[in-house]
């Protein structure tokens, strides 16, 4: 899937892609990293529920070259 999409992005034009992931989910970064993805930053993560007390999440943004 991951491979249809950026397939698709290249015939639309696009030279790169950022994808988003939450600190929440820390099995994502490596499965992406396969896929030629590098961190490239993070941002503040705007939940649309409150989180459960002590849980601290923020968005891990990820890209690649395409």
């Amino acid at each position: 899937m991951v491979e249809a999409a950026e397939d698709h992005l290249r015939r639309q034009g696009c030279e790169a892609v950022d994808i988003v992931v939450l600190s929440l989910r820390p099995e994502l970064p490596p499965i992406y990293r396969r896929f030629g993805y590098v961190e490239s930053g993070t941002e503040e993560f705007h939940s649309s529920r409150p989180l459960k007390p002590g849980v601290e999440c923020h968005c891990i943004v990820m890209s690649k070259q395409l």
